[in-house]
């Protein structure tokens, strides 16, 4: 399927509305493979949060940042295996380890999320010695009443501004830089969120946009800035879907080379055979399209779904799963179809690791996985285990 032909498909879609929703297929003889970690750090869910993006792929190799307990890990993967990148490590000792990854060019701007608190970090490729090199450090002006930020996101927009939205106090907040090291004090896009609410920010075609969850009003919500415009000037919401419990704090979005997205979601319906998960299709006009997928079954809970795709090629969603009967966790990958009936999620594959406890938080790139280079996507148990998995392995 050609990425760039979504638009063209969005009819069939209602079609597929008024007749139900997402088809999910989980074949019988689905295959299982067990994974041994990559890294360890003395850090639980070292890949969390759940809109963050913590990995990337240039030309110089595969690179991820992971949580630990005296701050965040940048590691590095060559013919040994995913090695720490010690001379950037040691610069971002005690700084706070949930990060998320915005990668362009030899640079790299991280935002790395504390309790109160949020820095972001530069770093940049140095062809003479190979390696990353630590180039500055900024600090977000937070308000003095706050009390606490459970996940933040960063951008870069077509004009080089620098964004990063965050839940703080049930409201979203986003701050402005030009440079990426000097941030303007926040502003306020929404007040009335539940504590539980995330938000997530993402680069489209000369904008930025801004999505949130509410489950005060059971809705998911989205603001626009248009790049140039002063940073305080946003639309007035949108409403991407209202009611029947729609909403949660999980979001996820990939965005195609034609400049439409796709953003999955769970909702809050919790209910046997309904489904858990939105895959929510945004136009270039700005108009959402919601197919829900992903039935609940008895025993069996589907979380944390997030998205990507191949360059003009196939998409890609990844969510863990909890089983309640024997309390093991497994990933599940699968790839999302287009029908004449609509959108099917077929299962591919499910990533099973040797551990009893929990394991989950999927991540990937904000980048779209190049047709001709690995497709990695990474995950975290609560003992600190890293693991990994290229979706090439999958043809």
């Amino acid at each position: 399927m050609k990425l760039n032909r979504i638009s063209s498909l969005i009819p069939a879609l209602f079609c597929l509305l008024l007749s139900g929703y997402g088809a999910f297929s989980q074949k019988n003889n689905t295959a299982e493979i067990y994974l041994d970690p990559i890294f360890k750090v003395n850090y639980g869910d070292a890949t969390a949060d759940k809109p963050q993006s913590k990995s990337w792929t240039t030309d110089h190799g595969q690179w991820l940042v992971v949580g630990d307990e005296d701050g965040p890990k940048l590691l590095k993967k060559d013919v040994s295996g995913w090695t720490r990148q010690e001379s950037v490590n040691r610069a971002w000792l005690g700084l706070p380890s949930r990060a998320d990854v915005w990668s362009k060019g030899d640079e790299v701007h991280i935002v790395l999320v504390g309790e109160c608190a949020l820095n972001v970090v530069q770093i940049r490729y140095s062809r003479h010695s190979k390696q990353y090199e630590h180039r500055s450090m900024g600090y977000l002006p937070i308000p003095k009443n706050c009390q606490s930020i459970e996940t933040a996101t960063i951008t870069q927009d077509s004009k080089n501004e620098y964004w990063v939205c965050a839940d703080m106090n049930e409201k979203i907040m986003v701050w402005h830089s030009s440079n990426g090291k000097d941030w303007s004090d926040s502003f306020t896009l929404a007040d009335d969120i539940n504590e539980d609410d995330i938000s997530l920010i993402v680069s489209l075609k000369d904008q930025v946009s801004v999505i949130w969850s509410n489950q005060n009003t059971q809705s998911v919500n989205e603001r626009i800035h248009i790049d140039g415009d002063a940073p305080n000037h946003w639309s007035a919401p949108v409403i991407v879907q209202q009611g029947d419990n729609n909403a949660d704090d999980h979001l996820n979005a990939t965005v195609f080379e034609d400049g439409e997205m796709a953003l999955v979601t769970k909702n809050s319906v919790d209910e046997i055979d309904q489904p858990q998960f939105v895959l929510r299709v945004r136009d270039l006009k700005g108009k959402w399209t919601n197919v829900p997928y992903e039935n609940l079954h008895p025993g069996l809970s589907p979380s944390r779904p997030i998205i990507n795709h191949v360059e003009s090629g196939k998409i890609f969603e990844i969510h863990s799963v909890k089983n309640k009967v024997n309390n093991r966790y497994y990933i599940s990958v699968n790839e999302i179809e287009k029908q004449k009936d609509g959108w099917e999620f077929n299962e591919l594959v499910q990533l099973k690791t040797k551990i009893n406890g929990k394991n989950g938080d999927a991540t990937s790139s904000k980048a779209s996985f190049s047709s001709n280079g690995p497709k990695l996507i990474f995950f975290s148990d609560d003992l600190g285990n890293v693991y990994s998995f290229d979706l090439d392995t999958l043809k």
